[in-house]
């Protein structure tokens, strides 16, 4: 890196517990549930998020989302500039990227600037839009010009185990989405389709809660399998729910051996989900692997 270099960093709370610097433009996308394996409790997690903020100075830019609580209950700790982001208006005085009307916008001040139509964002999902919004509230905030940031949104199809279609066979359509470590994450995936879902939940629990992803479950998802460590208690929080509307449900032991039961449940039209809520320690290095394995098995479906 040279001394001109822009630097676009991606914090865990694990390293922002230990940071005695804050970037000039902070970022602080949502605060839910996450690693209470290590922080033990919200409060905790909340405080050592909140740390990103806390060496900025009056001439730096903090970037909240408005959409979630976590985050925007951070407000009173800015120092300098605020910006936001929301997927609808933004009450007027404040400053961001928004979503009206099916088209993103940027308001700054007196000024106004239309950005993109959100059916031409490749991305799937509500939480995806989110994400451009952010992107362009720090991009704007960096001084980025408007038409390489709209070029890298039009061009961008996503990443590797984010929501990732591996292929459709037998009009079932793959999703990897080795990414989802909290249940929360899973919960963004869901949302992010319309067809029916069968579900492949499980791996290592993080002390999260699993309540609110099993109510959207039964919901919304016609088929679950759970697998791994957390099979049991990912089980135990769908079926206390589950008079609400009737889930089919499956344990098996690992991942590849949920591939297979997946392929025996879905039919055509279906979408196989990939987004285990838990993490990935409990039977691979990290979460690409599990992905790529996924991604394998997969492949060898015929």
């Amino acid at each position: 890196m040279k001394a001109d270099d822009l630097a676009i960093l991606e914090l865990s709370s694990f390293q922002l517990e230990q940071m005695t610097i804050s970037p000039n433009i902070s970022a602080i996308l949502n605060i839910t549930p996450n690693h209470l394996d290590r922080h033990g409790t919200m409060e905790a997690y909340t405080n050592a998020k909140a740390r990103i903020l806390e060496f900025q100075t009056g001439k730096d830019t903090a970037i909240l989302s408005h959409d979630d609580k976590g985050a925007w209950s951070l407000r009173n700790k800015i120092k300098g500039r605020l910006l936001t982001f929301s997927l609808h208006d933004l009450d007027e005085g404040l400053n961001g990227a928004y979503h009206h009307d099916g088209l993103l916008n940027l308001r700054d001040g007196n000024a106004y600037l239309p950005l993109i139509l959100r059916e031409n964002i490749r991305l799937r999902g509500d939480h995806n839009v989110a994400n451009v919004l952010a992107a362009f509230t720090i991009g704007h905030a960096a001084g980025f010009k408007l038409d390489d940031m709209l070029e890298a949104v039009e061009e961008f199809r996503g990443v590797p185990h984010r929501l990732e279609l591996v292929r459709e066979l037998h009009g079932v359509r793959w999703y990897n989405d080795s990414i989802a470590t909290a249940p929360e994450r899973s919960m963004a995936a869901i949302h992010a389709f319309d067809e029916p879902i069968v579900l492949l939940l499980g791996g290592r629990d993080k002390k999260l809660p699993w309540l609110d992803i099993a109510e959207l479950i039964c919901r919304r998802v016609d088929h679950v399998v759970v697998f791994g460590e957390a099979a049991e208690l990912i089980q135990k929080a769908i079926t206390s729910v589950s008079e609400v509307r009737s889930v089919d449900l499956h344990r098996v032991n690992d991942l590849k051996e949920a591939v297979i039961k997946a392929a025996e449940i879905a039919s055509a039209g279906d979408v196989v989900l990939l987004s285990p809520g838990g993490t990935s320690y409990d039977a691979f290095k990290d979460f690409a692997e599990r992905g790529d394995y996924f991604i394998k098995w997969v492949q060898e479906l015929s």
